[in-house]
């Protein structure tokens, strides 16, 4: 594992400062790899990296190393957010959003490494989001006909109406192709609060998160996030949430539906799933959803049921 300027360390879980955080079990090694947005700007004379950290019962993590160092030259300049990690065809693929430079687009490349925790380098030839659009938070699904797809959110920040959508990815996983499908638009969702940010001068209806599942009935369940009404979830917090979609017939080209109940609505979002190594089923999710610091990983049981999932009591 690849060492940088920051100090290794083992600490409990509740003292690291991440978003977006993704645990990606190795069997083989019988270890979890933690991965999320921690130095996602730079800082003094540092360029922006991802960073893992490793455990071997998810409590106590050591780190953070450097998962990815950019290249001189490297396409994404800022905005190093929410890196997923996928075993395919025996190395281990990130799919990370990134931030391009002055007048270009935000979007999800691909890097490739062999072992988990990295080092990555570059796999795709820039994103391989929709080109000339705001992307972000590109995720990974290999569907029962074997063909391989990247499923995104096109940002609310250029289209007002945030959506989530897919792409066919090619086999070798270096580029998309074909005409994107449109999996949902946030401002049909009931619960979905209009979102602004003052900075820009811009409100709209966000999309974040887009995760897969295929659940044992053979539905097709998407967990994504954003903001949710006040008074209308378990919580009535009326802040970052996860919500589910459901293609019934398994399939990324639907139709899909949209649960009316959240999976969470306690301030907490940007969530993926994932198996420990005795078999059962966890969210990671980052809780509370306000910057600064204060941000940390949450791992939640989850149990499968007839009509999806819910949390385990």
């Amino acid at each position: 594992m690849q060492t940088g300027f920051r100090t290794i360390r083992t600490v409990d879980v509740s003292d690291i400062h991440m978003r977006d955080p993704f645990v990606f079990p190795h069997a083989a090694e019988g270890k979890y790899y933690l991965f999320g947005t921690t130095f996602a700007d730079g800082c003094g004379d540092k360029d922006p990296i991802f960073e893992v950290y490793v455990s071997e019962e998810l409590r106590s993590w050591t780190g953070p190393y450097v998962a990815f160092q950019p290249p001189k030259g490297f396409w994404g300049v800022r905005h190093y957010w929410a890196p997923e990690v996928f075993e395919i065809d025996g190395k281990f693929f990130m799919f990370a959003s990134f931030k391009g430079g002055i007048g270009e687009n935000r979007g999800t490349g691909i890097l490739v490494a062999d072992h988990p925790a990295g080092p990555y380098r570059p796999h795709s030839d820039g994103p391989v989001t929709l080109p000339g659009c705001e992307c972000l938070d590109g995720t990974f699904y290999e569907d029962e006909d074997g063909q391989r797809w990247i499923v995104f959110c096109h940002e609310w920040t250029e289209i007002y109406e945030g959506r989530i959508k897919a792409l066919r990815l090619t086999r070798d996983l270096k580029a998309s192709y074909g005409e994107p499908v449109e999996i949902l638009n946030a401002a049909e969702m009931k619960w979905l609060r209009l979102f602004g940010d003052p900075r820009i001068e811009k409100q709209g209806y966000l999309t974040d998160a887009p995760f897969l599942y295929k659940a044992r009935n053979g539905e097709l369940i998407l967990l994504w996030s954003s903001y949710s009404v006040p008074n209308y979830g378990d919580a009535g917090l009326g802040g970052y949430t996860v919500a589910i979609a459901r293609s019934a017939g398994g399939r990324i080209e639907g139709p899909w539906t949209h649960d009316d109940r959240l999976l969470l609505d306690r301030n907490a979002g940007h969530s993926s799933l994932f198996r420990d190594f005795q078999g059962q089923l966890w969210i990671s999710t980052h809780h509370p959803d306000t910057p600064h610091g204060r941000e940390r990983p949450l791992f939640l049981p989850v149990e499968e049921i007839e009509n999806g999932l819910k949390l385990r009591e």
